[in-house]
């Protein structure tokens, strides 16, 4: 079975079914991406995750959350959730940080103009940066291997539909 590119769920109040892909469908997918919250496209009413069941399941999204949740111990939730997300996050823009001041100090032998406007650049694309770095080494290194030991999967879209 190939990976979903999309999917759809269904707004239990109003009775109508969204389809939902790319990045957004990845993080609903997602146990732990924290998501608490989905669209309905019809009503336009942003709801909660138990107000959603993946179409043909008869679980909600928070059910479908939850006893996916169940597999994984707490201190690899803490890790893999986003506690550990803001953490590589924090790391990622601290570091980035770190480069763009060192980079403005560098230019203040060009004058204290530079200085001023480029390491005031400098700091805010290394931030962005490094925040990146550290989201992308966070999903790589620690998400990836967590859904692959407890869920067997290489894919989170795989676990929808089961």
């Amino acid at each position: 079975m190939g990976v979903p590119e999309s999917f759809s769920y269904i707004h239990l109040p109003c009775g109508q079914t969204t389809v939902i892909s790319g990045p957004e469908f990845e993080s609903v997918a997602n146990p732990l991406s924290g998501i608490e919250t989905t669209l309905c496209v019809h009503c336009e009413m942003q709801d909660d995750v138990s107000q959603f069941r993946w179409d043909g399941a008869e679980e909600s999204i928070a059910e479908y959350y939850d006893r996916l949740l169940a597999d994984i111990p707490e201190q690899e939730l803490e890790r893999a959730g986003r506690p550990g997300m803001f953490k590589y996050l924090s790391l990622g823009g601290v570091a980035g940080f770190a480069v763009g001041v060192l980079i403005a100090i560098a230019l203040s032998r060009l004058g204290p103009i530079a200085a001023i406007v480029g390491g005031l650049i400098a700091t805010l694309l290394m931030t962005t940066l490094g925040v990146l770095l550290g989201f992308m080494h966070f999903e790589k290194k620690v998400v990836a291997p967590v859904v692959k030991k407890y869920w067997n999967v290489d894919d989170v879209r795989l676990l929808v539909g089961r």
